[in-house]
């Protein structure tokens, strides 16, 4: 068993090292050469864990999902009602966004993570828009909620909190209430 941790450790090091190494010099820029001397060990090491660099970018667009299903499954508690559920799961997701996209920026503007962004937040997206549209499902059958198409408008809804989250000067109580405006008009 101690072995199995101790991999996860080293792997994680290794994840850890390269989001970094990607936040300083970009992505294109950053070499299994650079993460390896970043680590200071052996590249074969890098391989173990590892087939590719596009592998490591996979783990860390997987560890930026796992903060970002944690923190909606941790809105969805049960013993809410309805209502409560769907402003925590709105508000949460909001701001799960806004830290994914705090998670994208480089030491400065000139570093590109477009190939992280884009399959972290594509993975986001769908969750979130899975979970939104389960909640308006169930809103609709307890006539809580009037969402004709809730896939849709899931869709539509989770794609604008991801866009306006990722503007720096946006306000998060400000985007939550025009989705809940929304949400009210869409029933009328």
């Amino acid at each position: 068993m101690k072995e199995t941790k101790d991999t996860e450790i080293r792997r994680s090091e290794f994840v850890d090292a390269a989001e970094k190494l990607f936040k300083e010099n970009g992505i294109v820029d950053t070499t299994i050469n650079a993460i390896v001397k970043e680590m200071d060990v052996a590249k074969g090491l890098f391989y173990y864990y590892f087939n590719s660099k596009d592998d490591v970018i996979e783990a860390i667009s997987e560890k930026y999902n796992n903060d970002f299903r944690q923190a909606i499954a941790r809105s969805l508690d049960p013993s809410e009602d309805y209502d409560e559920r769907l402003q925590g799961f709105i508000n949460s997701t909001i701001e799960s966004f806004k830290v994914m996209w705090d998670n994208f920026h480089g030491v400065n503007e000139n570093i590109d993570l477009t190939i992280l962004s884009s399959r972290s937040l594509d993975e986001a997206k769908e969750t979130a828009a899975k979970q939104l549209r389960e909640l308006f499902e169930e809103g609709n059958q307890l006539n809580r909620t009037h969402v004709p198409n809730p896939e849709y408008f899931a869709q539509l809804l989770v794609s604008g909190m991801a866009d306006l989250a990722s503007r720096t000067e946006a306000d998060i109580q400000e985007i939550y209430r025009i989705i809940e405006d929304m949400i009210r008009k869409a029933g009328k």
